[in-house]
């Protein structure tokens, strides 16, 4: 299975934007939040990835360390994140689209974010990076 170190995505993960449009809507219209570190997503998500290669601190505290950006990333439980991450990877907009809506569909966080797995996977991901 196709995967990477989490420290070396959330270093692919600094190089690209704050915001981008369909992360930012839903931030903006559904739901953001309130245990996101950093003040964009784009921080949040190169602090997460970084600190999941650690046995991590507070709410994200972690009995043994993982490398893999690969399970890292499926164990995300916010939509915008994920949303974030196609945006920043690249995923074409049209998919990226219908995640969002499937997210917004969805109901709650669980589902929204089991939504957009099953549209944008992280074999998607990875191949983008």
């Amino acid at each position: 299975m196709a995967d990477i170190r989490c420290r070396r995505f959330s270093d692919i993960l600094r190089t690209k934007e704050d915001h981008y449009p369909y992360s930012d809507r839903y931030i903006s219209e559904v739901h953001d939040s309130s245990t996101k570190t950093g003040r964009t997503e784009r921080e949040h998500m190169v602090e997460w990835f970084r600190a999941n290669e650690t046995k991590g601190s507070g709410s994200y505290s972690r009995q043994t360390p993982n490398s893999s950006a690969r399970r890292c990333c499926n164990s995300l439980m916010n939509a915008a994140s994920l949303l974030w991450i196609a945006e920043a990877v690249g995923i074409d907009e049209l998919t990226v689209k219908i995640a969002y809506e499937a997210a917004v569909g969805a109901g709650d966080y669980r589902r929204a974010c089991g939504a957009i797995r099953k549209i944008i996977t992280w074999d998607m991901v990875y191949a983008c990076v």
